[in-house]
């Protein structure tokens, strides 16, 4: 594990106490309650954050039922950490915390306290109780030799996984029947491609009984981008309804959370518990479901070499041209081309044959030590001029709207047929122009806006991006079954870029067909002087 600026390792990052004491509420772990017989794992320990607690809840429990400490500690405390530097620093603070209460005994904290990897344990023990905060360690920082164990061990460990989501998966297996478990980690798996598997078992086996999402505050000793929330879960058949909050504060007010009852998900689609709206209602339907189809521009592996200049066309046949629009030409609410080209490696859907070029040719030649050394040209040496991805020029004639990855635009532009995207820029094909325009009115509403900021990936400050996967996800209102006239009035006011309009057209067929009933009382209300202040 590799070590940080402040001499921590990567993945440590440590609770504070407010936290953790919500957490050991969570989970039923408190000392008005007989701790007698209740068994409780912290399968990333840290310095002690949730061990003293624990420690401190147990003893005094002890003297309120009268049963022995030390048996209940020895019998059923298990503290697991992998790193041996903070291990020793865990159990001097365990110590400290059992010498204030007059027992100096070391030997007990070791016998309650393993030095190793969580993930490694394999044990039989189950718990009624596993509370912590898994380490913070992305998919890229975890070895080679690890992933292979881990993508053997757990089903949940897929795609670009980050390190907590074995942790779930491992600690809900060692769960007593009813036992609960609650972690304080990243939300990224509740919305994310690679927690799908992880929120497919959970939805499957288990009963998620409560989220809360703090990722506006900072709930650890130290200043991280970690996105947080606190997730309990329980051992047992799933309920009916998942209790949900939010908060929008700097700081958690613990003793003032309004949780929503929002039903259960049953499948690894999770959405419905972040919205304040039926997604599944019957006027509102997906963005492939309605027979647009998403894509994503073209990835070259070697942008300096197929991507030119306007004045530097002459060098190559025109034939093997295509002007291309990048997220760069689309900023500050405005579409202005670059003149930026991406060369076309490719005819009649295979690699062309250089020699019918040769002006081509002479350019690939002088470039050819650089396409070479990618990974794409290693694979298949004899096609070492392609493009990562394929082009298709039929996209280039194609009407489309083009939605950059990352943008602090109000606005979302349809290409009429011009250009060929970039890598970094999603576009939307399909129907007809009006209806394109009609899709991206509803993309620019705030009926959308609130999806994608609950159900998306949002980066420091707000931003959301406009990935595939979250596009999906979307549900809008079926552009087909709406009235002609509120088509027009969408189609004009796309047209006059008139979003306060978009945003009372849709909010009004949002509350007309009770898609979203308590509309009036949240963020379209003000709908004259709406501020889309994610796009």
């Amino acid at each position: 594990m590799m070590e940080r600026k402040n001499g921590r390792q990567h993945g440590e990052v440590f609770t504070e106490t407010n936290v953790v004491r919500y957490i050991l509420d969570e989970v039923g772990y408190i000392s008005e309650s007989n701790l007698k017989d209740i068994t409780i794992l912290e399968p990333s320990s840290g310095h002690g954050a949730f061990g003293v607690e624990i420690l401190k809840r147990l003893f005094d429990s002890s003297q309120t039922y009268n049963f022995p400490f030390i048996d209940a500690l020895q019998m059923n405390v298990r503290f697991i950490e992998l790193n041996q530097a903070t291990s020793v620093k865990l159990k001097t603070k365990l110590n400290t915390v059992m010498q204030s209460i007059g027992i100096n005994d070391k030997e007990v904290i070791e016998t309650i306290c393993t030095t190793g990897s969580f993930l490694d344990t394999n044990t039989h023990t189950k718990y009624n109780c596993i509370v912590g905060n898994p380490p913070y360690i992305r998919h890229e920082l975890i070895s080679n030799k690890d992933k292979i164990v881990y993508k053997s061990k757990f089903g949940t460990f897929r795609n670009r996984a980050d390190l907590y989501i074995p942790f779930f998966e491992h600690a809900l297996r060692l769960l007593n029947p009813d036992g609960t478990l609650s972690f304080i980690c990243s939300n990224r798996w509740l919305y994310n491609q690679y927690g799908e598997p992880l929120r497919e078992l959970i939805s499957k086996d288990y009963n998620l009984k409560r989220i809360l999402n703090i990722e506006k505050t900072s709930p650890f000793d130290e200043a991280v981008m970690a996105y947080p929330c606190i997730t309990t879960i329980k051992n047992s058949p799933s309920g009916e309804t998942v209790s949900y909050y939010e908060t929008q504060a700097k700081e958690v007010d613990f003793e003032n959370l309004n949780f929503r009852e929002i039903k259960s998900p049953r499948t690894s689609s999770w959405q419905n518990l972040f919205l304040e709206y039926d997604i599944h209602h019957d006027s509102l339907s997906g963005i492939n479901e309605q027979g647009f189809k998403i894509g994503i521009g073209v990835a070259t592996g070697a942008d300096s070499v197929f991507i030119i200049k306007k004045e530097d066309i002459h060098k190559i046949e025109k034939s093997r041209l295509l002007p291309l629009i990048t997220s760069k030409d689309l900023s500050n609410n405005q579409l202005k081309w670059k003149g930026h080209y991406v060369i076309n490696p490719y005819e009649n859907g295979k690699l062309c044959d250089l020699t019918n070029y040769p002006d081509l040719n002479v350019y690939f030649s002088e470039h050819k030590v650089i396409l070479q050394k990618r990974h794409t040209a290693q694979k298949s040496p004899d096609r070492w001029y392609q493009t990562i991805d394929k082009i298709t020029p039929e996209i280039l004639t194609q009407p489309k709207i083009l939605l950059p990855d990352l943008t602090g635009n109000k606005v979302i532009f349809i290409d009429e047929g011009h250009f060929y995207p970039h890598h970094n820029i999603y576009y939307i094909t399909g129907r007809n122009k009006d209806e394109l325009k009609i899709l991206a009115c509803l993309l620019m509403s705030d009926f959308v806006k609130q999806q994608l900021s609950q159900i998306g990936i949002r980066m420091s400050g707000g931003l959301p991006r406009f990935q595939s996967q979250v596009l999906r996800k979307l549900k809008i209102p079926t552009i087909t079954s709406l009235e002609e006239n509120i088509k027009d009035s969408l189609i004009k006011a796309y047209d006059e870029l008139n979003i306060a309009n978009i945003n009372l057209i849709v909010n009004n067929f949002c509350i007309k067909e009770k898609v979203h009933e308590t509309a009036l009382n949240h963020n379209i209300k003000d709908k004259a002087n709406m501020e889309l202040s994610l796009f």
